[in-house]
């Protein structure tokens, strides 16, 4: 019977004091649905979706009004900078879900049930060991889609 070990691959992740603007160069440079960030202690400490990390580009104006979110090229400009400067934990949404974490032993339906649940494309798979906790990889919506339905 497959489990989430056998389905987790390995994901880049960052860390919360590193660079927002290299973290936001990865997700980009590798097209990750999601930014895994880890804590100083390597553990799991959030799962943001890339169009959630998009909401802290946007001026708040932009999130209600579809018209104000029409972006010039001189404020996308003035976007590039935003990042400059700033942690990836200074870039994380305020409200900051915890993340989809999974043990290596579930079964693909309940991964699947925890990523419906927290509406992010990504799960983690974590092995624990009394107060130590492992990354051993993660599971993205695409490969569990693959596993349920096949190949292309």
């Amino acid at each position: 019977m497959t489990s989430a070990r056998d389905l987790a691959r390995p994901y880049p992740t960052v860390r919360v004091d590193d660079d927002a603007q290299q973290a936001a160069r990865l997700i980009v440079r590798e097209r990750l649905p999601a930014l895994l960030v880890l804590d100083q202690v390597e553990c799991p400490y959030a799962i943001v979706p890339a169009a959630q990390l998009l909401s802290v580009l946007v001026p708040e104006d932009g999130h209600q009004d579809p018209l104000l979110a029409l972006i010039s090229d001189r404020f996308n400009a003035g976007l590039r900078g935003t990042l400059s400067g700033r942690s990836v934990a200074d870039w994380l949404p305020r409200r900051r879900a915890t993340p989809g974490l999974a043990g290596p032993e579930d079964s693909p339906s309940a991964v699947a049930a925890l990523m419906t649940r927290k509406d992010c494309p990504v799960v983690g798979v974590i092995e624990r060991d009394g107060g130590a906790v492992t990354l051993l990889g993660a599971i993205t919506a695409d490969v569990l889609l693959e596993h349920f339905i096949g190949g292309p």
